[in-house]
């Protein structure tokens, strides 16, 4: 990664000592930006790994930055996970068909659990902490779970 020109997007949190960021994120790369209507600089990100965030410095100029270390999932067998959560891929399916969603450039691999869970994460509403979980889930199978179970709430709120 240290040969690629992205960033790490990860939560920060307040403690006793002052903002801290948490020990995983994702590292991202730009692949769109426009100005916004406020005039602020609006960017388009691609995720494409997790990473472990060992320290974060803070230059003179106010941007943070940090040692990371990738993160590589342990292998899961796709087929076997994904057929336990066919309601997830259906969701997914459908998400992936509405109109703002459509135009997004998302290349997602429907056998691929990794893929499923992660775009699936990225694609309902869910509060940043809910995200940071997904995130920080061991495998897709845990991940999937953890969906499975956000998605049957939002579900029951809205009916």
């Amino acid at each position: 990664m240290s040969t690629d020109s992205g960033f790490v997007i990860t939560l920060s949190k307040n403690n006793d000592n002052g903002d801290s960021f948490l020990s995983q994120g994702t590292y991202v790369e730009i692949i769109d930006f426009n100005q916004l209507p406020n005039g602020l600089l609006g960017i388009t990100v691609k995720g494409s790994q997790k990473v472990s965030i060992k320290s974060v410095e803070q230059d003179e100029s106010g941007l943070h930055y940090g040692a990371i270390a990738p993160i590589t999932p342990p292998a899961v067998d796709d087929q076997a996970v994904l057929a336990q959560f066919p309601d997830l891929i259906n969701v997914l399916t459908q998400l992936k068909e509405h109109p703002s969603i459509k135009s997004l450039p998302l290349d997602i691999d429907l056998l691929s659990a990794e893929s499923v869970s992660y775009h699936l994460a990225g694609l309902i509403p869910l509060s940043a902490e809910q995200k940071q979980n997904v995130l920080e889930a061991f495998d897709a199978t845990q991940r999937m779970n953890i969906l499975a179970k956000l998605v049957s709430k939002i579900s029951e709120n809205s009916t």
